[in-house]
């Protein structure tokens, strides 16, 4: 009950392809950086492998931003649950620079973008979005997928 897929970091970056992507990389078994180069142009392209139980949502990606390597023809578990506030302790996953990141997010995984200070990361929200603070990943409007902690408990693998 898993899929294989790849990515390409400098493609899949906008927010509609951040949710179509975020609860199958929040909840991924695997995830494989992968530092590829095409023939005969010579192109290096940062990839990410993902193996997960959690499908994505392919309406929301083009057939250039995503391949399946692997789908062992059972039906992965789909997850259709959102947040929109920020708030310490909710798991989080997106495309950003690293230095705001590191100032909101904690106990993260980052995916690096060659060239660039640009991330694919995925942890968990170290602040609370209020009245006197706002996250520099919210005030820099970055692609962000969240969940809750009681939306990531009530969902039965």
């Amino acid at each position: 009950m898993a899929q294989v897929y790849q990515f390409n970091l400098a493609n899949v970056n906008t927010q509609a392809e951040i949710t179509a992507l975020g609860n199958s990389v929040l909840f991924a078994d695997s995830i494989v950086p992968l530092f590829v180069q095409t023939e005969p142009a010579g192109v290096t392209t940062n990839i990410l492998v993902v193996t997960s139980n959690v499908d994505i949502d392919t309406s929301a990606l083009s057939a250039n931003d995503y391949e399946i390597l692997a789908d062992d023809s059972q039906s992965e578990l789909s997850v259709d649950i959102s947040t929109g506030k920020f708030v310490e302790g909710n798991m989080i996953c997106g495309y950003a620079p690293l230095t705001e990141v590191q100032t909101d997010v904690r106990d993260f995984v980052a995916y690096k973008q060659t060239g660039t200070d640009t991330v694919w990361f995925k942890g968990v929200c170290s602040t609370t979005q209020s009245q006197d603070y706002t996250p520099d990943l919210v005030a820099n409007s970055r692609s962000i997928h969240m969940l809750t902690p009681a939306q990531v408990a009530s969902i039965n693998f």
